[in-house]
């Protein structure tokens, strides 16, 4: 009897271990979790939605290797400002980072206000600029994986704003020295903060308003401001980087899948900004927001008026931002 039971027994139990086993194999070796985050604090702009795509393909495509915890802007405790310095601590392993002239001084020349005028400009600036870039996040222990960009950065405010005039007396929440400079050559001042912060800062009246693009923060901030000039004094762009050595911990072939999949996912959130940013606008003025377009002979006059500090602010951060603003400089005509 006993061993009738043995015998009974032995296919059970081969089949309970090949089941085991295949169940075994399907689980990745080797599986990561990373924490992801993004600076944008609403799940619904093309930034964050574009990081939440990232991480749903990656996870799809590695079979589970690589899968990633999106948190949005503010729901940790990382400021905007530290973002690079978080992804070098391993804090978080993968982020967007878009106020990274801080750590990355010489990457503000993608900034400087009135120097790149379109999209085209900005398309043969981004590919100028960005070895420089790789490089130096490189020495802080960051692998860049890819980009978007912002439509061109416009200024909104509760108090009138139809002119570069009266820009004079207002403070406004801005992304970059670059910008700041520019504040301050018409009369403005200006404070840095994280997009998080930004809301409660205009409804307090801290400050009266920033910039930013109506596909950007503009539409987030439709209750908080009343006007909206459409002056494009310049480009924002974003990195997706990642620690290094988290990075280097993956397979190959799931480091070549991230790469691939942030390399598809950038031109997407720029191309859906791009494409939201008319029919954002449009449906800010007809929500009340008061719209004005800057005049031809505005551009002129705020172009002059910044000519003189690309090359201060070069020389002001090294050989190697002199170097990219001659070669951004004869790219774009200027």
């Amino acid at each position: 009897m006993a061993g009738w039971k043995t015998c009974a027994l032995k296919p059970a139990l081969a089949f309970v271990s090949g089941f085991a086993g295949a169940a075994i194999a399907a689980v990745p070796a080797t599986a990561e979790t990373w924490e992801m985050y993004t600076y944008n604090p609403v799940a619904t702009v093309a930034g964050a939605r574009g990081m939440a795509r990232i991480a749903e393909a990656v996870e799809k495509d590695t079979n589970g290797q690589l899968t990633m915890k999106l948190h949005l802007g503010g729901s940790l405790p990382i400021k905007a400002t530290n973002i690079t310095q978080a992804v070098a601590d391993n804090i978080v392993q993968i982020a967007a980072d878009s106020f990274f002239t801080g750590s990355i001084p010489m990457a503000g020349v993608t900034r400087l206000p009135m120097l790149v005028r379109d999209d085209q400009e900005f398309a043969k600036v981004s590919a100028i600029v960005e070895p420089y870039m790789a490089a130096a996040y490189a020495k802080k222990g960051i692998v860049v994986l890819g980009s978007y960009s912002y439509p061109q950065q416009v200024a909104w405010s509760r108090k009138p704003l139809t002119s570069l005039a009266e820009i004079k007396g207002q403070k406004l929440r801005v992304t970059s020295p670059e910008q700041s400079e520019f504040l301050k050559r018409f009369g403005g001042s200006s404070v840095t903060l994280g997009a998080p912060e930004v809301p409660s800062a205009i409804d307090r009246g801290v400050i009266d308003g920033g910039f930013t693009a109506s596909s950007g923060l503009g539409w987030v901030w439709r209750d908080l401001v009343k006007y909206n000039y459409r002056l494009g004094i310049n480009y924002v762009n974003s990195l997706v980087i990642a620690n290094k050595e988290a990075y280097d911990k993956l397979s190959p072939d799931a480091q070549a899948k991230l790469r691939k999949t942030v390399e598809e996912v950038g031109p997407w959130i720029t191309a859906t900004m791009r494409e939201d940013e008319r029919d954002l606008t449009r449906k800010l003025a007809e929500a009340g927001i008061v719209v004005t377009e800057a005049k031809p002979e505005a551009e002129e006059q705020a172009q002059k008026m910044m000519a003189s500090y690309w090359d201060e602010w070069a020389k002001s951060r090294g050989p190697e931002a002199v170097e990219a603003l001659g070669k951004i400089r004869a790219a774009v005509g200027r």
